[in-house]
């Protein structure tokens, strides 16, 4: 195995294999100890594979911050996929969920057209649903905008398409069952002041400021085949701007433990385990609430809140027991929210309209509670500054605003206005399960309000209500109306102006109604399509200047004979730039297993974690009057790659050793060179 993606590997390729031993009696089956199940109901499917893209010297677009760009890899990204069909196959739903920082239109155009290219019009934008955990830590580049880079775009899509393609294969009937369970410590209410202008009656009604529960789907097929998808609203911010890893932050690690627990207890066969998204627009998981807490540092705070979620998940699977039951279906569609007019029936405050899409001061000052933005700004900030509306035109070469969106979005003062295509939406139902798409990043109470929304029009088909969160685009936030008015970072963010939630909810409504009454949705906007439209940045170097007096593989620092349980083992080695060539593997600890070495992790392990630094290389500071800078050009000369492994308490003690994965380019126009390079084989002794 040569490294490279000729091939992507998922993985996670198949789900948990179990063993089946059932035989049917009438609606139920019965277990090998004689215990009751439900009938298969419903086609499932599920599987996963790589979505990792570049991984040094692209930004971290997130935090909005110029300083926070990749410098390596904590954990691979990963599409998580799930098909859920009717036994007859008449209707079929495609789930997603994959470690990025939000959905692209464009990447689920690509998806459908290949799945298409395959099986047909047995999948399309009608059925397919593409979602993001809403990781921090996943670089920019896949979506057609800003520095666009069609490589990571390629593996984006190729790795949701796997994903779904291995779903597809492992089709077989099965049953659902779901189950709701509360995360104790697992986020905290980063926005208080706009949560509390929500009416005192409606807050009443809540236990909480943030909605606690995390709603689980354990997939179960006849040969006892198992996979897991979640929902649990929590922002992925654990890992703050200060870490510079490509990782799937706390939601990452909860999948790859969950994943991995199960697997070592079901004889290695590999499940596929989802944790994505829900409204968590306004809920931090930095519980200090300034951008700290609950570890010692910020990937100790990303374990703990995966682990919270874990435990909660650990526990559902074991105890679930309510099946899903009814029929599998799906209306989506797009909506230009540039332009919606909004009925009292949802403003309730008389006719109103959503404005041209604009964000306001407040975005630029960031959520405090998770590091901040731009030390320009606060939030909460009402008044237009004239001063700050001339530094902004300037630096970005914007016009001002009309007096007329201005207007519509008061009282936000508007940091520039910005072009918007149609939003996709959609709702879907599997039994008494409802799932709401929304593109966009809705606040505690607002996710509330579309829920009942739903709930409304769906009734007893809506027993259990999730918002899928970050599906299919990305639109910026929704807050109430009340929540908006006191512009703090959601308000600015809030692109669409006061009356966005009452839109979205209306539309949401109107498409809740056509699954309803069993109708297609209608009016639905063309969200277009910018592939070709934006010119591709390159990736890597145009060649790599062998380091002075070693060469490419070579180990740069000597490591200890031994270290304990517990402790850091830390190994560098010569290479050249890593996103040369996009790989499946950048390393792996092996151990010694008689005249075998055997893998025992790799980059996808939690507890390891890989940097590249080049000498000459120097990064200016967060400069707050020019917020977009071009990041540095890159440098020719050779990487140091320091892999670094966080020995478990449990690990078995004996040899090791270090296999890196890395790459140059001799000369510029010249193929890439891949190899392999081994450290000197060390000890993992008993913790003293």
């Amino acid at each position: 195995m040569d490294g490279t993606r000729s091939k992507r590997r998922p993985p996670t390729e198949l789900a948990r294999t179990l063993v089946a031993c059932v035989c049917s009696v009438g609606f139920l089956l019965i277990g090998c100890g004689g215990e009751a199940r439900p009938a298969s109901n419903y086609l499932i499917g599920a599987g996963a594979a790589d979505i990792t893209g570049p991984i040094v010297d692209v930004e971290f677009p997130g935090y909005s911050r110029s300083t926070h760009i990749a410098h390596g890899i904590q954990t691979r990204l990963t599409a998580r996929a799930f098909i859920v069909g009717e036994l007859d196959e008449s209707r079929r739903l495609v789930l997603v969920v994959t470690d990025l920082l939000y959905a692209s239109h464009e990447v689920r155009l690509s998806v459908v057209e290949a799945l298409q290219a395959k099986y047909g019009d047995l999948y399309s934008l009608d059925n397919v649903v593409v979602s993001a955990t809403h990781t921090h830590s996943a670089p920019a580049g896949y979506v057609h905008e800003g520095r666009f880079r069609e490589p990571f775009f390629d593996a984006v899509v190729a790795g949701v398409v796997e994903a779904i393609d291995t779903a597809h294969e492992s089709l077989s009937p099965g049953y659902i069952l779901i189950g709701e369970e509360e995360v104790e410590g697992g986020g905290a209410q980063r926005s208080l002041p706009a949560y509390l202008q929500n009416p005192e009656a409606e807050r009443a009604r809540y236990e909480h400021d943030t909605d606690r529960q995390l709603t689980l789907l354990k997939f179960v097929q006849d040969d006892g085949t198992t996979s897991v998808l979640n929902w649990f609203a929590v922002h992925p911010t654990a890992l703050t701007y200060d870490s510079k890893f490509v990782s799937g932050d706390h939601k990452g690690h909860a999948a790859l433990e969950m994943e991995r627990r199960l697997s070592a207890e079901n004889s290695g066969q590999p499940l596929v385990a989802a944790f994505a998204n829900s409204n968590c627009g306004d809920v931090t998981a930095n519980l200090n609430l300034d951008n700290t807490g609950p570890g010692k540092n910020d990937l100790d705070s990303a374990r703990i809140i995966g682990q919270r979620q874990l435990d909660t998940a650990l526990s559902l699977f074991d105890s679930v027991s309510e099946p899903l039951s009814g029929r599998v279906d799906a209306r989506i569609t797009a909506v230009d929210m540039n332009d919606v007019e909004v009925s009292d029936a949802f403003t309730g405050a008389g006719p109103q309209k959503t404005c041209p899409a604009a964000r306001g001061y407040s975005f630029a000052a960031g959520s405090t509670e998770d590091g901040g933005g731009n030390p320009v700004f606060v939030e909460g900030m009402l008044m237009q500054d004239p001063i700050i509306d001339q530094l902004v035109q300037d630096a970005l070469g914007t016009k001002p605003p009309s007096e007329e969106v201005l207007a519509c979005h008061a009282p936000k003062p508007i940091l520039w206005t910005e072009t918007r295509d149609p939003m996709p939406i959609g709702v879907a139902t599997i039994g008494q399960l409802a799932l709401v798409f929304i593109p966009g990043e809705i606040t505690t109470m607002a996710g509330r309000r579309m829920r009942e929304t739903v709930r409304n029009v769906l009734g007893d088909r809506s027993e259990h209500v999730v918002i899928a969160a970050y599906s299919n685009d990305h639109s910026g936030y929704i807050t109430t109306p009340e929540e908006y008015d006191a512009q703090q970072y959601e308000g600015g963010h809030t692109v669409y102006g006061k009356w966005t939630l009452p839109a979205y909810q209306q539309e949401i409504d109107r498409v809740a109604r056509a699954l309803a009454s069993d109708e297609p949705v209608t009016n639905g906007a063309d969200p277009g399509d910018r592939r070709g439209t934006v010119k591709s940045t390159a990736i890597g170097n145009e060649f790599d200047e062998p380091p002075a007096g070693a060469s490419f593989g070579d180990v740069v620092e000597a490591l200890q004979a031994s270290y304990a349980q517990g402790e850091t083992m830390s190994v560098s080695f010569w290479t050249g730039h890593p996103d040369n060539a996009l790989r499946d593997i950048y390393f792996e600890i092996q151990r010694r297993d008689g005249s075998e070495w055997r893998t025992v992790a790799t980059e996808n392990d939690w507890f390891t974690r890989a940097k590249w630094v080049q000498a000459s290389r120097v990064f200016p500071p967060l400069d707050p009057f020019n917020p977009f800078p071009d990041p540095p050009p890159p440098l020719e000369e050779a990487f140091t790659a320091r892999v670094i492994w966080q020995i478990r308490d449990a690990a078995e003690v004996g040899t090791y050793r270090v296999v890196f994965h890395g790459s140059e380019r001799p000369e510029p126009g010249a193929d890439v060179r891949l190899f392999a390079a081994e450290s000197p084989s060390f000890e993992v002794v008993r913790a003293r």
